[in-house]
């Protein structure tokens, strides 16, 4: 099968998409995505070892999502032109189902035919970021999700309201995935800080999201006086409203 150009493979797996079900909304999030990889793809070598330096740098530039790591699973087949031609299949297939699901991103392009389907397992492998995480980082991902997790049990202690407690999860988990690659430290725990703050467009917003980083430092810390350092009374409201931002 010959090789496709990053735009055919577009073209090919966005109307793939459409035969799916997807909605007009999620469709042109996906095609925004995929052009992003396909533009960091241009100066990278075009094989596994590419797709996965490209999906790795494109990711940087977006939020968490399951969704765009399925993106970058699915697409991988159309990109290397080693998935089937599904454009004459009528539009009546059973069950459609978006790209962003989970059985999207892994049984529907593992399932290949007998001769491709490993290579292309292979390939969707090698563009997965797990695969070449080293032990540093998982160490440091793990020890930050468990400061997370001791610091949403300490705010329940307080008897804070779930949307209260919710707010700041998301809020320092979004300061965690900012700093993720970086060493821990406090220069880069403060670069980390200094970026989020530029996403918030509200600067009478900002001591709100400065005083949860001071706060959640010492459980990151390990101190074990971290709980007495919590600021019980941040009202929700000002935490929706930085969300908001």
């Amino acid at each position: 099968m010959s090789r496709p150009t990053p735009d055919q493979a577009l073209e090919q797996y966005c109307e793939e998409l459409k035969r799916r079900g997807l909605s007009n909304k999620q469709l042109t999030l996906a095609r925004h995505f995929l052009r992003h990889l396909i533009s960091t793809l241009r100066d990278l070598p075009q094989d596994g070892t590419g797709y996965r330096k490209a999906a790795e740098l494109t990711l940087r530039n977006f939020p968490e999502d399951v969704q765009f790591v399925d993106l970058i699973r699915d697409f991988y087949p159309h990109w290397s032109g080693e998935a089937p031609d599904t454009s004459g299949q009528a539009t009546s297939s059973p069950a459609p189902r978006p790209a962003t699901s989970a059985s999207a991103g892994g049984a529907a392009t593992l399932g290949g035919n007998s001769g491709s389907g490993l290579q292309a397992a292979l390939g969707q492998m090698d563009a997965d970021p797990w695969s070449h995480a080293s032990l540093a980082q998982l160490e440091r991902h793990t020890h930050q999700l468990k400061s997370l997790v001791r610091y949403a049990e300490e705010l329940r202690k307080l008897g804070l309201e779930d949307a209260n407690v919710h707010a700041r999860i998301k809020l320092i988990k979004l300061l965690l995935y900012t700093i993720r690659d970086m060493v821990q430290n406090t220069d880069n725990y403060r670069t980390g800080v200094d970026q989020v703050l530029a996403y918030i467009t509200q600067q009478e917003r900002w001591q709100v999201f400065v005083t949860l980083a001071r706060e959640f430092f010492y459980f990151l810390a390990n101190d074990p006086e971290a709980a007495s350092r919590l600021q019980k009374q941040i009202p929700t409201a000002d935490l929706n409203s930085v969300l908001a931002s």
